[in-house]
């Protein structure tokens, strides 16, 4: 007599979430400081959406998008001759990195369309990153004696990782950012 009870379809397993399976990495509240010792920490998920990632010390900044739009700007106002590249925008209609002041923000309630970022220190000045809960990390102004740090911010999945990159003085930002592999987009009419 044949059986009454269909077979079930196999049971889909859906992998677990990109961030889980990454290597280990300390998180902002494990390191003070990103440098040598501690180059990278890698941020929650909650961190990583949540208010925005505010970056003081920091004389310019380059971006990518997830569709490799790309763009910089120096710190303070804006004015329509330094900006390269593209903004950006988000449906919040802010752009996805930019400045207020002299103060670097990353908006995370939109940072899913952020592919990486990268920012450069004043001379001689600690950068510092912050984050909604109050944590915060520094990255020190030398990196050995003839180098220094720049910040690079990278989206992983649903979080992001903040690492210290050294560089050699003398290079110019542009130099820098291309070896990185950033190359500025422009589009008519969309440059401001």
């Amino acid at each position: 007599m044949p059986s009454s009870v269909t077979p079930s379809a196999p049971a889909r397993t859906v992998p677990a979430p990109l961030h889980t399976r990454l290597f280990p990495a300390p998180g902002i509240r494990d390191v003070r400081m990103l440098d040598r010792n501690n180059p990278v920490l890698r941020l929650t998920p909650m961190e990583s959406a949540v208010g925005s990632l505010a970056i003081s010390g920091t004389i310019h900044a380059v971006w990518e998008d997830r569709k490799y739009t790309t763009g910089g700007m120096p710190a303070g106002p804006l004015d329509r001759g330094t900006l390269e590249g593209t903004v950006v925008d988000t449906p919040g209609n802010r752009p996805l990195v930019g400045y207020e002041d002299d103060l670097a923000l990353i908006p995370l309630r939109h940072a899913g369309l952020l592919r990486r970022a990268l920012f450069f220190p004043q001379p001689k000045q600690t950068m510092t990153v912050g984050i909604y809960n109050g944590q915060s990390v520094t990255i020190p102004p030398k990196a050995g004696e003839r180098t220094f740090y720049v910040l690079s911010v990278l989206r992983i999945g649903e979080v992001l990782e903040l690492r210290a990159e050294i560089m050699p003085y003398g290079m110019e930002l542009k130099a820098i950012w291309e070896a990185f592999g950033f190359t500025i987009t422009s589009f008519p009419g969309r440059n401001r």
